[in-house]
């Protein structure tokens, strides 16, 4: 248990909640890590005594931190886990062995770290604070290993105030937040090959632009770090469907309970970083661990089937071109007619190209917004579609779902923030 000071009242989480919805997603603009390092030097830079797996990408990120971790844990290790963002309640994004931080751990936190914001950072987004709190967090509750997902870019993320990581890991990189990370493909690559550190190896998934290959290249040999990279000629895929992947690497099985020919990309980046952690002291990790752990690891709203007929229902949080363009790929796979799309989109993604990948597999879209800022307006995203009619958060699945009839499929999508929004529908 975390010890507050008793001069210190105890915020309740009502109170702790409130306090972090102050916040905006993003704060002051940086060009540094100096206002967070404030903000850890005061707190004692807990950071500092634990081992990271850094894992930095456009797409894919979620979903290979979760494997690493099922995989560590399976194999006896404490294994703290921050991710973002959060799809239930913002307790998801910070986990030790696959349970969240509780409400009373939160608030006593959110106590503790709330006087030093207020004296030296009023301007820092709700991202640092919620990576100030894993940190803390994780350090007392002495974890051997945190897998840690960047947040925004790599190179001027909070996360990367760690000076050391066991492993980097970069996922799937494509265009995204450009008006922050730049507008090309170099410049977006560039801001994610920053979490790679001096003499710290670092793995890049497959299926990369040649271009982001040899940016990553490059800055591992400068920093002298071990550069690996997933060996598809070794890659024989056995099964993907929509009732799931089959694989075998290396002459090795594996099984993905994940969907979608993504996450085979997924499960090779976190194949090799498990090995490499394995040689890096975390010896008690062996393939049947790392078996089990990509086999159990899911993530909500990652082509998530909710319902398996009377429709078929799934959700994925897809937002940008190169994660629609996956998504359109799965459903394109699943032999159920008529295809309905619940969908809602952000302004600040493409979602004009992102549209263009999956409208072709769908006879008919119920668009929505206002489930977040910034949503694109409804009736201009219906016109994307072929079919496209208009509905609200209240009405978009009872609509959906009567126009898939028993033999159709429900495909939600469009924002992590609307796969958040419609969390209750179920089974």
């Amino acid at each position: 248990m975390l010890i507050i000071s008793n001069k210190v009242k105890i915020l309740d989480i009502y109170a702790a909640t409130k306090y972090l919805n102050s916040f905006s997603k993003s704060g002051k603009p940086v060009n540094n890590l100096l206002r967070f390092a404030r903000i850890m030097r005061a707190l004692g830079n807990p950071q500092e005594q634990l081992s990271f797996v850094h894992v930095a990408g456009t797409n894919g990120k979620g979903s290979t931190v979760r494997m690493i971790a099922n995989s560590l844990i399976s194999a006896g290790y404490r294994v703290g886990e921050f991710t973002s963002p959060y799809i239930r309640v913002y307790n998801d994004r910070i986990r030790i062995n696959n349970v969240n931080i509780s409400d009373m751990e939160l608030a006593e936190i959110v106590t503790q770290i709330q006087p030093i914001i207020d004296d030296l950072c009023m301007d820092c987004s709700q991202f640092e604070i919620s990576t100030a709190i894993c940190f803390v967090y994780f350090a007392a509750k002495k974890c051997d290993i945190v897998v840690l997902e960047a947040g925004l870019g790599g190179l001027l993320d909070c996360t990367n105030i760690i000076e050391k990581s066991c492993v980097s890991v970069i996922t799937s990189i494509s265009l995204d937040h450009t008006a922050i990370l730049g507008d090309t493909i170099e410049k977006v690559a560039r801001q994610k090959a920053g979490i790679i550190k001096q003499d710290c190896p670092v793995v890049l998934a497959p299926s990369q632009k040649r271009e982001v290959y040899a940016l990553m290249y490059r800055t591992a040999m400068q920093f002298n770090s071990m550069f690996v990279t997933p060996n598809t000629d070794r890659l024989k895929i056995d099964k993907c469907d929509y009732t799931g992947n089959k694989i075998t690497y290396k002459n090795f099985p594996y099984v993905t309970a994940m969907l979608g020919r993504h996450q085979i990309d997924n499960a090779l980046t976190a194949i090799e970083t498990l090995y490499l952690l394995k040689k890096k002291g975390f010896g008690k990790l062996s393939y049947v661990h790392i078996y089990n752990g990509i086999k159990n690891a899911e993530v909500d709203s990652r082509c998530q089937i909710i319902r398996s007929d009377r429709p078929f229902v799934m959700i994925d949080g897809a937002h940008n071109p190169d994660g629609m363009r996956a998504l359109a790929d799965f459903v394109r796979t699943v032999p159920k007619s008529p295809k309905i799309m619940i969908c809602g989109m952000m302004e600040d993604k493409d979602w004009q190209t992102s549209v263009g990948y999956i409208s072709r597999y769908i006879d008919k879209a119920v668009c929505l917004d206002g489930f977040a800022p910034r949503t694109v307006f409804a009736p201009r995203l219906a016109e994307m579609f072929v079919s496209g009619e208009v509905s609200n958060l209240r009405n978009a699945v009872s609509r959906a779902t009567a126009l898939a009839g028993t033999d159709g499929m429900v495909v939600i999508g469009g924002s992590l923030y609307l796969a958040s929004a419609l969390q209750n529908f179920s089974t």
